[in-house]
């Protein structure tokens, strides 16, 4: 026996090490004074209930060992009226030794006095254990008056607006619960339901609370936001490849004949003509680069004014590999959460060489690189 009760030994050390030396601050009270002790001790009072018959009432719940150790036999007290002011002791409840968080359920028979509106039950009624939470050793239930019966507390419903992020599926579930709680726990625990119960979509949903204890009910309404926080994916380069021109011609390239779509968790596919703008165009060849024995270009780089499209000329070096034009842009979805794509526009060299390109040597747009202005020649014509 002596295995299964480590704390028997620990308890009666912590009572006898305690005589004559507790001393209380002004104004505390004994239980403040025993949490501080730390002892890992903790007995409750759970699902108290009450059916009656007159002024017979038959007091049902649970006295539980809310701590993790185990802990010897000890007495629970059923009183007509707070205790604490005075109530009648109507009986006590032997509770049995108890293993870490085990419950012990109880049923008593008491007859209570004419006039009582509440009846109490407390946990380790003598105060023989020094817990460390003595909050939670009483439970309380209201009588009705002169019949002896439990009059029910309706249960309280507390509500919030609350905004969350879409997941995957372009929704989320979320709760509008703001502590909603039950006075007295009776007659059973408190349920919870949402109307409409979600998934949310994006945007703003008006959602009704009804809580009840299965007798009573109460409601309240909030709003539940759904945000889309999901920037959209930028779709691959389609890699076109223009076709070396003898006069280096310009030729308009738009987003969507550079790139494919980007896809978007909330938008699908989003088209690049109306949902992307063109950042910058680099080319990996300078602007004043040797077209031919006897030419050079100047401006190979024109954006539109909406930057949805770029005039290039269809040209690459006399001397090089072909030239690579690199389009920088951004692409937005209909919650404005945007990301940067690229795509490129290839011209062959001379020989038909199709570049991969190189570090960028001559831009047009926003945020160009340093060194990637005009060239040498171009700025004195």
């Amino acid at each position: 026996m002596s295995l299964r009760r480590p704390l028997s030994l620990f308890a009666s050390l912590l009572m006898l090490g305690g005589c004559g030396s507790e001393v209380l601050e002004k104004g505390a009270a004994v239980g403040e004074a025993r949490s501080a002790l730390h002892t890992g001790i903790d007995l409750a009072v759970s699902e108290l209930g009450v059916t009656c018959d007159g002024d017979v009432l038959t007091v049902t719940g649970a006295i539980r060992n809310a701590a993790p150790t185990g802990i010897d036999p000890s007495i629970a007290g059923i009183y007509a009226g707070n205790p604490a002011e005075g109530g009648t002791l109507l009986d006590t409840i032997n509770v049995p030794w108890l293993v870490g968080q085990e419950r012990y359920p109880f049923s008593k028979v008491v007859t209570v006095p004419e006039g009582t509106q509440q009846l109490y039950v407390v946990a380790d009624n003598f105060g023989f254990y020094p817990e460390d939470d003595e909050t939670n050793n009483t439970a309380v239930v209201t009588l009705a008056a002169g019949g002896g019966c439990v009059v029910n507390q309706p249960p309280v419903a507390m509500c919030k607006d609350v905004t969350v992020v879409a997941d995957a599926s372009c929704s989320a579930q979320a709760s509008i619960d703001n502590g909603s709680y039950d006075a007295d726990l009776f007659p059973q625990a408190l349920s919870r339901s949402q109307s409409p119960a979600g998934a949310y979509a994006v945007g703003t949903t008006p959602v009704t609370l009804t809580v009840s204890d299965g007798m009573d009910s109460a409601t309240c309404s909030a709003t539940v936001t759904v945000v889309d926080a999901t920037a959209p994916v930028a779709g691959a380069s389609k890699n076109l490849v223009l076709a070396r021109t003898l006069g280096a011609d310009y030729k308009t390239v738009t987003l969507a004949d550079c790139a494919q779509p980007a896809s978007d968790t909330c938008g699908g596919t989003l088209d690049l003509q109306q949902s992307a703008s063109i950042i910058r165009v680099e080319s990996d060849e300078s602007e004043d680069a040797l077209f031919s024995l006897a030419l050079f270009k100047c401006q190979d780089i024109k954006l539109s004014a909406d930057r949805k499209s770029a005039q290039l000329r269809a040209e690459s070096s006399l001397l090089g590999n072909g030239r690579v034009y690199t389009m920088v842009y951004s692409v937005q979805d209909a919650s404005g959460n945007a990301t940067l794509g690229t795509c490129k526009v290839k011209v062959p060299s001379l020989q038909g060489i199709i570049s991969v390109g190189v570090g960028p040597a001559y831009c047009q747009g926003t945020g160009c690189p340093a060194g990637t202005g005009g060239g040498l020649l171009c700025p004195l014509l």
